[in-house]
């Protein structure tokens, strides 16, 4: 099978995981803007991801649509804009980036809340995290912005080409392989702290005037939050490794594996709003909260029943 033959292939895949992953992203952003209910530090870190997977799926498009339009890649100045902007994914590049340290950042923020939830200094709090959501994006730009300023179309090898030296090159693929190996094991040693301390320590925080009900909710509440965390975790690593796998091994552009690979990112950008829908009682409730509101059905009291029912769980 050729490459034009995966093309056509994946085409409806592709369409599909835009057509769902757009709206429901944005969806989860518009819940957890307008729902105060969802205004947590956790949230506004999952609504982060989602505003990176929506530029994700938007730059999708003309990648996909360049591949059907043109038998051959554009060249001249055309070509190394699109090079630069479509064709070596480097936008999506900076989004993987921004997902892949939020991820992170969120198991840091869990980890020291159940564990070590008497020390206030370790917490991200709702006035500091646009704070480190600024810093998250300004790192991924900056550390991508190289590949754009020396990204260019070769005429010469038909091709887009960057001309690195191999200690350049070397350099900056070791420092990026060296960050995603240790966000994957400061994830790793957080959750698997949470987890051991759940099932064997009991470390799930409660207040001890609370009656049991109460308590078992408050219980049950937070071990969703952690289960639905580790899931989008799991599902982001999942589409993202053989992506990079397959890139560290200079696998051809062309070749069915690099094509798989490619497509499961996008595939990931799709699939956190159909975990949140399954597994946040609270995004459930959020989205009818704003239908009803639209329609004008919502009265005083019940969104007062509501407001005071959610304020006690976390997402």
């Amino acid at each position: 099978m050729d490459a034009h033959q995966i093309d056509v292939v994946l085409l409806p895949f592709y369409a599909i995981v835009v057509l769902a992953g757009i709206p429901g992203n944005v969806l989860f952003i518009t819940v957890v803007k307008r729902t105060r209910f969802m205004h947590t530090t956790i949230n506004y870190l999952l609504a982060n991801i989602a505003v990176a997977d929506v530029i994700t799926l938007v730059f999708c498009v003309p990648g996909v649509i360049l591949r059907f339009v043109y038998d051959q890649h554009p060249a001249g100045l055309l070509g190394t804009f699109l090079c630069k902007a479509v064709t070596m994914h480097h936008v999506a590049g900076i989004t993987l980036l921004v997902s892949g340290l939020s991820l992170t950042l969120i198991s840091i923020e869990r980890h020291n809340a159940l564990l070590r939830p008497m020390d206030q200094t370790l917490r991200l709090q709702k006035k500091n995290v646009y704070i480190a959501i600024c810093l998250i994006w300004t790192f991924s730009i900056g550390f991508v912005v190289p590949l754009f300023v020396e990204q260019k179309y070769v005429d010469e090898v038909k091709s887009c080409h960057m001309d690195w030296n191999a200690t350049a090159s070397m350099a900056y693929w070791g420092l990026l392989a060296a960050l995603i190996g240790i966000s994957l094991a400061v994830m790793f040693v957080c959750y698997f702290r949470i987890v051991k301390g759940i099932l064997c320590e009991d470390i799930l925080p409660s207040d001890h005037n609370q009656g049991d009900k109460r308590k078992e909710e408050d219980s049950q509440s937070k071990r969703k939050i952690i289960k639905l965390l580790i899931t989008v975790t799991v599902i982001f690593m999942a589409c993202f490794l053989p992506f990079a796998s397959v890139s560290a091994m200079s696998v051809s552009a062309h070749s069915l594996a690099y094509k798989v690979s490619y497509f499961l990112v996008y595939c990931s950008c799709s699939l956190n709003p159909v975990v949140y829908a399954f597994q946040s009682t609270n995004y459930r409730i959020g989205v009818k909260y704003l239908r009803a509101n639209r329609r004008g059905r919502i009265h005083a009291v019940n969104g007062s029943h509501c407001m005071l029912d959610l304020n006690k769980v976390l997402t």
